[in-house]
């Protein structure tokens, strides 16, 4: 039998006898067939146009969306919160101040009386107060004569509208010419300290030599800051 084996080409599938070297020792059968794969040629690298490669993004695993999604969430309801929170402070802002704005004008004597200088306020808004809540009814004046001299002579009443027994304050009259200029002016006390609710106690009051150019008069209470000085 000849020395060799016989080899078969793993490509095409051709058989034929290959003798051994002479200098390599004898390692496999001779029967033995040994494929010879043929190697295919390796695809050319890609054509680079001297771009940077672009390199693909990782795809985003279900644990970096789920983190994601939580955060959104999140971010959502503090959103909420804070749209919620605006309003509830705009609400209670009007509701504060309208209650301020209702007590200022509900209680606007009682206030008054307590502090004065607010009275400069609603003289500004051309709101009436009465702190002292007493009110001059009935009132007139008349000239008169009293010994060859010209009297001016001015009476009313005094009603206490308040719900509790008030002292009655000094009362003030002020003359006035045609451009509301204060000629003169004086004070004069009630008979009666005190007054009950709905009470109502009667003045007169003289003045002899009025100003010639007097043409109106103003009278009015006392506020306690001129009562303590007169």
């Amino acid at each position: 039998m000849p020395k060799g084996r016989k080899v078969r080409c793993a490509k095409c599938g051709e058989t034929w006898h290959q003798d051994p070297p002479k200098d390599i020792p004898k390692t496999l059968d001779e029967t033995d067939e040994v494929p010879v794969e043929a190697k295919e040629a390796a695809p050319p690298p890609p054509a680079n146009d001297g771009a940077d490669p672009v390199e693909k993004p990782a795809p985003a695993s279900a644990g970096s969306e789920a983190v994601a999604a939580r955060r959104m969430a999140a971010f959502r309801k503090t959103l909420t919160r804070w749209r919620m929170g605006q309003v509830a402070g705009f609400a209670g802002l009007g509701l504060f101040v309208g209650l301020t704005l209702l007590a200022l004008f509900s209680f606007k004597d009682e206030l008054v009386a307590a502090w004065p200088a607010t009275a400069s306020l609603y003289a500004v808004l051309n709101e009436p107060v009465n702190p002292q809540r007493m009110e001059f009814q009935n009132v007139a004046y008349e000239h008169q004569y009293e010994n060859g001299l010209p009297v001016l002579s001015i009476t009313g009443e005094v009603v206490n509208v308040g719900d509790a027994r008030l002292s009655v304050p000094r009362v003030r009259v002020g003359l006035r010419d045609e451009g509301q200029n204060e000629l003169y002016a004086w004070t004069f006390a009630l008979p009666e300290p005190a007054l009950e609710p709905s009470e109502t106690a009667e003045f007169v009051t003289r003045l002899s030599s009025p100003p010639i150019d007097a043409r109106d008069l103003e009278i009015r209470f006392l506020d306690q800051t001129e009562e303590m000085n007169p």
